[in-house]
């Protein structure tokens, strides 16, 4: 007499007694979709809503007055400022770098 497979119909779907679900693996886990909020982070990501505003807050803490910020093609912003009445330009790269122009 052939003997069914455990799990299989003919048995019922019972696992015999012999085998435990304790010796299977855990079930895969996915992120719930529904959970839309990213996990908290130190990034500036979550204080600035965008690059110009990052860019500006940048040139300001090093003694500038921006009066016009403009973005570039190349990602960077280009910012036309005053310092102790002199002005000049500055370039704000996307990787956190700043040119001054003359």
């Amino acid at each position: 007499m052939a003997q069914l497979a455990p799990g299989s119909v003919g048995n019922g779907g019972r696992i015999p007694d012999t085998m435990s679900p304790g010796a299977l693996p855990p079930p895969p886990t996915m992120p719930a979709p529904s959970n839309p909020s990213p996990a908290p982070s130190a990034s500036y990501g979550n204080r600035y809503p965008n690059t110009e505003s990052l860019s500006r807050d940048r040139v300001e803490s090093q003694g500038y007055r921006v009066q016009r910020i403009t973005p570039q093609n190349n990602g960077s912003w280009k910012a036309e400022t005053r310092r102790d009445g002199v002005p000049s330009r500055v370039i704000i790269y996307p990787d956190g770098r700043m040119v001054e122009e003359r």
